[in-house]
């Protein structure tokens, strides 16, 4: 660490403000216990302490906000905090990947930017400068830049924001329609948050499922008709709708996608207006994810996987939130020159995969059915979901294909919730060949492909391949891996 380089630098002083504002709701919870402890003292007394509590929580930001210094030097920033116990933190500049900005609903109003330096490291806030003039944002960022590009060898590049390649963008309609097919039923939980917060004003418990029912009853006898029921289920439909269409605008409004030499840039939002760059380099594979309903229309979405651990979204980063396939053909193409596949070359699984699902799918329900028909007989009205379950196996089966095209292995799985991988053979990190008991008796092997940023719960697996044509793909794979990068 260079101790030659100065933190002579703060945070603006409106950030002790907006400091303030934004732990103002926590600091709001504990005045039920204020007014509580008080209750005997007075409205004067309360008022009082009042504002000796609020003037007291401006003295530590103030506190706070004066011991926060930064400073750039040759080859790093360094940021200083603490009150009693000081840090110094240096982040050279070869290991910063971008420097983003963001603006949130006051940080605009009071011309202020939080600037997020990302080095690629696990700690989230690791370079958090939080908050600056916009024009000290700026200036900080290309300060970095030309630091970054100095010292990896590179010529300094300008800033070519407002001139580079869109690659993508969204206006509102488009924007609007991703909401609609982003059906939400999240108020629900707002409303139970809310009843949970006032259950002491309700005239049943939350718990409790019979005072509901009781309670319901006695103030809706003979109104329930199947029109109210229509209206109930059509309104709960409608608040989702709009649930979804608010917090698709609120996220995406302005979305633009541009191609610049340190990487993909993204600008989006509509109160909160983030920007970051995707570094090339760091992108590990392509995801297209077409919900069932975005199917019939050629429409999906489409993510990069980087390396990105500590941004929002855990790595997956969201290219072009809605769009048809020949707007994605750019997108990849920028992206180490990935390449849509060509249907007639996604093979399917083997055919055993629908037995195996069979299995795996209907064996919990039959043995749930059976011990309840024990007491209730009419329990087993729930074999009629059986040849459902059946159907959904047969028509996963159709959906689960895969392909190896040149250095590109492409999987495809999901029927309501399909989803493509387009994996660079090269940024594959393991190769993992697994059977579960099932499997084995059947014949049947799963090929993981795993790499940097992956998520188990959402990584190109190909599920159910016959044994041998899993150890030829896998071995087919990890030739291609021993070959020297071209």
């Amino acid at each position: 660490m260079n101790e030659a380089t100065v933190a002579d630098r703060r945070l603006h002083p409106l950030s002790i403000g907006l400091r303030y504002l934004k732990n103002l709701p926590s600091t709001l919870l504990g005045l039920p216990a204020l007014v509580t402890f008080l209750n005997d003292q007075g409205i004067e007394y309360f008022f009082v302490m009042v504002m000796v509590f609020g003037v007291a929580v401006l003295l530590i930001n103030w506190i706070v906000w004066s011991r926060f210094q930064y400073g750039v030097g040759a080859h790093e920033i360094v940021i200083e905090s603490g009150v009693i116990s000081r840090n110094r933190r240096s982040i050279p500049f070869e290991r910063i990947q971008d420097v983003d900005i963001e603006r949130g609903p006051l940080e605009r109003l009071l011309g202020l930017a939080k600037v997020r330096i990302e080095t690629g490291g696990a700690g989230g806030d690791e370079g958090l400068l939080d908050s600056l003039s916009l024009a000290e944002a700026d200036r900080l960022r290309a300060a970095l830049r030309a630091g970054r590009a100095r010292d990896q060898g590179a010529p300094g590049q300008p800033d070519e924001t407002a001139t580079a390649p869109v690659l993508f963008a969204m206006a509102v309609p488009r924007v609007l329609l991703s909401g609609l097919f982003n059906f939400s039923l999240l108020y629900l939980a707002g409303v139970f948050a809310l009843l949970q917060t006032f259950e002491q004003f309700l005239p049943f418990r939350l718990e409790d499922w019979g005072q509901w029912i009781g309670f319901a009853e006695d103030r809706l006898d003979g109104r329930f008709t199947p029109a109210t029921i229509a209206a109930v289920l059509l309104l709960a439909l409608l608040l989702g709708v709009v649930t979804g269409v608010a917090r698709t605008l609120a996220r995406d409004y302005g979305f633009r996608l541009a191609e610049e030499p340190a990487g993909l840039r993204r600008d989006r939002g509509l109160f909160t207006r983030t920007e970051i760059v995707i570094p090339k380099r760091r992108i590990q594979l392509a995801l297209i994810r077409r919900g069932a309903m975005k199917r019939l229309f050629g429409l999906g979405e489409l993510l990069f996987q980087t390396l990105s651990a500590d941004r929002e979204g855990g790595g997956k980063q969201s290219v072009a939130p809605l769009a048809y396939e020949a707007e994605m053909l750019p997108i990849l193409d920028a992206a180490n020159r990935m390449r849509l596949p060509d249907k007639a070359v996604l093979l399917q699984v083997s055919r055993s995969h629908v037995l195996k699902a069979i299995a795996s799918h209907t064996l919990v329900p039959l043995l749930v059915i059976a011990a309840a028909a024990v007491m209730f007989p009419a329990a087993v009205l729930g074999l009629a979901l059986v040849p459902l379950l059946i159907l959904a196996a047969i028509v996963e089966r159709r959906a689960h294909r895969f392909a190896l095209v040149d250095d590109t292995l492409y999987v495809q799985r999901g029927w309501w919730d399909q989803k493509l991988w387009i994996v660079p053979i090269r940024q594959a990190h393991t190769l993992t060949l697994l059977r579960s008991p099932i499997q084995r008796l059947l014949g049947l092997s799963t090929l993981l492909v795993d790499t940097a940023g992956a998520s188990s719960l959402s990584d190109p697996r190909i599920v159910d391949l016959s044994s041998e044509t899993a150890t030829r793909l896998a071995d087919a794979l990890a030739e291609k891996l021993r070959r020297p990068a071209a």
